[in-house]
Order: C-alpha cells, then structure tokens, then sequence
C-alpha cells in the first residue's frame, strides 16, 4: 500500500500526470484486469491514495525505478560534458 509520503517521492520522480505512464508500463508488461481490459487511470489514481493492488504498485514501483535510472544517466552525461567544456578555461 502506498502512503502519503511515498505518493510525494512517486510525483517527484515521475510527475503530477503519473497515470497515463503508469497505464503504459501495465500494457506494456501484458498486465490486465480481470475482464482482460487495461488498468483505468481511476483504478491506477485509486491505488496512488492508499488503495491496495499489487499489480499496479509493482508498475509503479518500476516506473518510478526506470525515470531514477534515466535521471542518473542524464546526470553523468551532463557531468561529463560540463567537465569537457570546463577543460578549455
């Protein structure tokens, strides 16, 4: 189950409009409701506020994952490329 805390590390990781990406990593992974008919963003919004559903907050979790990975290479990159036009100073 998701707490209040946690939500406000989920939204700043992956932003306030966390349900349309999170639907996409459900379809993606092939992970549907019982009637076989994608996660609505209702159900996903659901379980941001506290509603327990191991599917979805397993999808979160790894979308949350996936943008802290593609922060840190941005980073590295930024890193690298400010250290490289710092040399000619």
């Amino acid at each position: 189950m998701i707490n209040k805390s946690a939500k406000e590390s989920i939204k700043n990781a992956i932003g306030h409009r966390y349900s349309p990406v999170i639907q996409k990593e459900l379809i993606d992974s092939n992970e549907f409701n019982k009637a076989n008919q994608p996660y609505s963003k209702k159900h996903i919004s659901n379980v941001m506020n506290g509603e327990k559903h191991e599917i979805i907050e397993a999808a979160i979790y790894r979308v949350v994952e996936k943008r802290l990975k593609a922060q840190t290479k941005r980073g590295h990159i930024l890193n690298k490329k400010s250290a490289v036009g710092n040399e000619d100073l």
